[in-house]
């Protein structure tokens, strides 16, 4: 148990800036291990997110509650996905070839196209949250939770299906083979539960969107430049919380206009 303590806090540490640093034990052999609770940090994430919407909408309006909610997270996790985000749109926006598109993701500076990718996605969850709030705020809480936890899953997906293509990166070296079918099952199965306690039987389609836009992700990666970097999780992260967060709110307005008896949780 105090192992497992132990690779649940690197993970913490992995994902976020919650100072962990001082109560684990760190190997470069724990950090691989530490992709089975990648869903779980997601969820704690996800929490703190929503915790901070709770208390914000309780004293402003609910637009700027959900600005600050998204604020909370980016400090939270040091906006570590959405700088993978920046610099992928970057990469696969600037050039066609494989070496190109790599080195162009190689470097820190935001171009263009990192620019317009998080304006969109920054603007496009600051609408999407402020709908679900405007729907129910537990709804949009239970959501961050949810899709918080689907993104770092989909990292976890993506890094068992396809191979890095920069084997040298000290950052994706100790994830390279380290999702073994039981520790992916095992983790699977923790967002699974987490969809269910959040969403009772629209968890179903939560799960199976989530698996879809990993897929195309993965194809897409897999056809571009032959597999993933850390900036392609990053983007692939972003983009399935969105897209989350998209799907419960279409199910919700469905709900509400077509079924109002209907309650997902």
């Amino acid at each position: 148990m105090k192992e497992h303590w132990n690779i649940f806090l690197i993970a913490v540490m992995f994902l976020t800036r919650i100072p962990v640093g001082k109560w684990i034990d760190y190997e470069q052999g724990l950090l691989a291990r530490s992709t089975l609770y990648f869903p779980l940090v997601g969820a704690g994430v996800g929490m703190i997110a929503a915790g901070a919407l709770w208390l914000c909408a309780l004293a402003f309006p609910l637009s700027l509650a959900v600005l600050l909610s998204m604020l909370t997270t980016i400090l939270v996790t040091g906006a570590f996905h959405e700088d993978g985000l920046a610099d992928s749109a970057d990469g696969f926006g600037g050039a066609a070839e494989k070496a190109r598109v790599l080195e162009i993701m190689r470097d820190s500076r935001i171009g263009t196209f990192g620019a317009i990718a998080l304006w969109f996605l920054l603007t496009a969850k600051w609408i999407l949250l402020t709908h679900l709030c405007e729907l129910r705020l537990e709804t949009a809480m239970l959501s961050l939770i949810i899709a918080h936890s689907a993104g770092r899953w989909s990292s976890l997906w993506l890094i068992w299906r396809l191979e890095y293509v920069r084997a040298e990166s000290a950052t994706a070296k100790p994830f390279a083979s380290s999702v073994t079918p039981r520790r992916f099952w095992l983790a699977s199965s923790a967002f699974v539960l987490i969809a269910l306690l959040c969403f009772n039987w629209l968890a179903f389609f939560i799960v199976i969107a989530a698996f879809v836009v990993s897929a195309f992700a993965a194809g897409f990666f897999k056809r571009r430049i032959g597999g993933i970097t850390g900036d392609t999780l990053g983007a692939a992260n972003q983009i399935v919380e969105l897209s989350l967060y998209f799907v419960i709110l279409t199910f919700e307005n469905a709900s509400k206009t077509l079924m109002p008896e209907w309650k997902f949780f």
